[in-house]
């Protein structure tokens, strides 16, 4: 009986290990794999976390294109309320609007998103989407997302659950959409 109640006890802890979704951790020098869609067409992607204080930035390179990066200040960073939107980004450093932020959502969109399920960006309404439908993947691992859309339906965000660096793990309905598959 001992032996039963123990074999119980290790499928239990097993299967609660294995639904815990993963959370890559981002800090500067972190690498991104990417897929950029942009009007229907593909083409890969590599981002980098260049730094996590202000001025916040994340590089950019696309092969044949060019490299560059996206510069937000401490304060688009803390309660920016917009997405950049861009089809096709400018070479070298990009320095964005207090308001502007890119590949993330401000701390401030965030707690509001954890607090209430739903927040606003660039004028859309999102909350979260019920039922959940698909999962997200990193690594080849489950990652613990927020999955938001708009009002209308047309837009949609996978953000990490990560109140320090939330970003935008896939988008769909933006200028440039985004799926990130690798992140080390």
């Amino acid at each position: 009986m001992k032996k039963i109640i123990l074999i119980y006890c290790f499928l239990a802890i097993c299967l609660v290990a294995n639904a815990q979704k993963f959370v890559p951790e981002i800090k500067t020098g972190t690498q991104i794999t990417a897929t950029a869609i942009v009007g229907g067409q593909e083409f890969p992607l590599a981002l980098k976390i260049i730094s996590t204080t202000a001025p916040y930035s994340i590089g950019w390179g696309v092969d044949g294109y060019g490299e560059g990066s996206f510069e937000m200040s401490e304060k688009a960073f803390a309660n920016g309320t917009e997405l950049v939107q861009v089809s096709q980004p400018a070479l070298g450093v990009t320095k964005l609007g207090d308001a502007q932020t890119f590949s993330v959502i401000s701390k401030d969109a965030f707690k509001t998103l954890t607090d209430t399920k739903a927040f606003t960006y660039g004028g859309a309404k999102f909350k979260i989407k019920t039922p959940e439908t698909a999962a997200i993947k990193i690594n080849g691992k489950d990652v613990d997302v927020f999955h938001v859309i708009n009002e209308d339906g047309k837009q949609e965000l996978w953000v990490l659950n990560n109140a320090a660096f939330p970003l935008i793990i896939q988008s769909t309905g933006q200028a440039t959409d985004i799926v990130m598959s690798e992140i080390k």
